[in-house]
This record gives C-alpha cells, structure tokens and sequence, in this order.
C-alpha cells in the first residue's frame, strides 16, 4: 500500500490538484447520472460524464496557473451568488420588522422600521432627507 501512494504522489507532482470547481465538477457529474439513470435521460447523462471527465482533467492538468484562474472566477461567482441570496434571504425575514426604500437622490436601498407613521429618512450615503410612511 505504502508503494502505491509513493507512486500516487509522485504522480501528482506539478499537477493542480483538486479544488472546489473539481469538487463541483465530480459530485455534480455523479448526481447528475444518478438522475439520468432514474429517470432513463441518456443524453443528460452524456453531460454527467462531460463534467466528471472535465473534473479529472482539471484535476491532473500541468497548467496550474490557469487553473487557478479558473477556480477564482468560480468562486467569484459563487460568492456573487451566496451573497445575493443571503440578502434577498434576510430581506424577507425582516419583513415583518423593517421597510426597504430606495434614496431618490442615490438610490441606495434602506432599511426603516415599520409601524412608525410618517418619518423623515435621511439618507447616509448622500445625505439627502425625504419622507415616506412606514
């Protein structure tokens, strides 16, 4: 066993390696077969096998350097994604408790609590001071 992961690693040297797209790549390429198979789609099935094989190609390429360019893009995009969510997320769990307004002036969303009446918001990005109902 211990030759075999002396080879392994040897191997290895140079190579990128697995990152999160690969993760991505290969658990996404095998749920999707899973599917494919359950529901008898062979062309989807096609697609798991593309990711899963584009998964190792990323995972034994010698061009290290793209990618990881690729793999920060990804996870750029991810990133734009969670924190999208989690504030669209908030958003609607605050509904109860806050009211969102756009500033005329800058059109920066904020956040005033609800059941007030009629206030003045002022703005703390520009300064600029209006008057809604809450």
């Amino acid at each position: 066993m211990g030759k075999l992961r002396a080879k392994l690693q040897k191997f290895m040297i140079g190579r990128y390696g697995v990152d999160k797209l690969s993760n991505y790549l290969l658990y996404g390429g095998l749920i999707i077969l899973v599917l494919a198979n359950l529901f008898h789609w062979s062309i989807i099935g096609l697609l798991g096998w593309a990711a899963i094989l584009f998964g190792y190609y990323r995972a034994f390429s010698r061009n290290r350097t793209k990618r990881y360019q690729e793999n920060q893009k990804f996870l750029t995009f991810t990133r734009q994604l969670t924190r999208s969510w989690n504030q669209k997320r908030n958003k609607f769990l605050q509904r109860k408790v806050y009211k969102y307004y756009a500033c005329p002036n800058c059109h920066k969303k904020l956040r005033v609590p609800r059941n007030k009446g009629k206030i003045t918001i002022t703005c703390p990005h520009c300064r600029e001071k209006f008057i809604k109902k809450t």
